[in-house]
């Protein structure tokens, strides 16, 4: 990755920044300070988040078509959301701190990441196809039981679901910007720290092996890192499907070659455009007569397709 590049799309992250706070505010600082300073942060976390996410779980997964949501890590989110409005009931439950079901759905998606993901892809990691199968079939079996324990609830709590069951990047959950914003700096050390292993490691187990990486373990532990990347998305504005597919495609696009720390800074800068200068135009521009997520979701849908079409045609 050339500094000329770095460059550029630094320039054109803060473009779309100022024009994501500034834009329609007719230069009142305070206001910008109070309604857009906050969500201006969410949305850069979670474009970092993601972005960073799907990239590590294609690094574990050895596959370029394969994301978090895609595997049914997302729907673990929704599954314990729906589980404890259902146990609690709707008002029981908003009244718990969002960082105590932050801190939950934390470990919860970690212990399924390492203990389901990890099986998988220690056992199928050569069988992409294999691979995709059981993780599609898995998530779908999740799905399932979401939608089976939406059923059973009351329709005032099931109101309260919907508010969460899908991503809303025009109301996010601003109470949580402080502790998504220690665990995302948290991931950014350990990835500063490990960077240089994780190129070894995209050579594939016997490789990396033989040049003495701990296989087993840097699975687990990207895996991990992965669970909270994607708890600290959906905690903010809820899940998301094919975004972290689609920025990796970009960046795998732009920069064939590049090595993991960059490919990561780009694939962060690029997540974080996307979202805070979509929002823009679709908040300031167009008035909201549409959603981000849904153009997001369809353009990253296509992408999917057009993944897997490439990938069976090279096989």
């Amino acid at each position: 990755m050339s500094k000329h590049a770095l460059t550029m799309i630094i320039a054109i992250w803060i473009v779309s920044s100022l024009l994501f706070l500034l834009l329609g505010s007719g230069g009142d600082l305070d206001f910008v300070w109070r309604f857009r300073v906050n969500k201006w942060l969410a949305l850069n976390f979670v474009g970092v988040s993601v972005a960073l996410a799907t990239f590590l779980f294609q690094t574990v997964s050895q596959s370029r078509v394969l994301t978090p949501a895609i595997m049914g890590l997302d729907s673990v989110f929704l599954l314990f959301n729906v589980l404890l409005i259902g146990i609690l009931g709707g008002a029981e439950y908003a009244k718990i701190s969002g960082s105590i079901k932050f801190f939950l759905q934390v470990v919860l998606m970690m212990l399924f990441a390492v203990a389901v993901f990890g099986l998988l892809v220690r056992r199928f990691s050569m069988d992409i196809s294999r691979l995709l199968l059981i993780g599609i079939a898995l998530g779908l079996l999740i799905q399932s039981l979401v939608e089976f324990f939406a059923r059973l609830i009351t329709p005032e709590d099931f109101s309260l679901f919907q508010g969460i069951a899908f991503a809303q990047f025009n109301r996010v959950q601003t109470e949580l910007l402080g502790v998504v914003a220690g665990v995302l700096l948290f991931v950014i050390l350990m990835l500063w720290r490990i960077y240089p292993a994780i190129d070894i490691y995209r050579l594939g187990r016997n490789s990396a092996i033989n040049l003495g990486i701990p296989y087993i373990k840097m699975t687990t532990n990207l895996l991990m890192l992965v669970a909270i990347l994607v708890s600290a998305s959906t905690a903010l504005v809820g899940p998301i499907f094919f975004f972290g597919l689609l920025i990796t495609a970009i960046v795998f696009a732009l920069f064939p070659t590049a090595r993991s720390g960059s490919f990561m800074i780009m694939a962060a800068f690029i997540g974080a455009i996307s979202l805070v200068g979509g929002q823009a135009i679709f908040e300031h521009v167009l008035g909201l007569a549409s959603t981000l997520s849904v153009v997001i979701e369809f353009i990253g849908g296509l992408v999917f397709f057009m993944l897997l079409l490439k990938s069976r045609k090279s096989n």
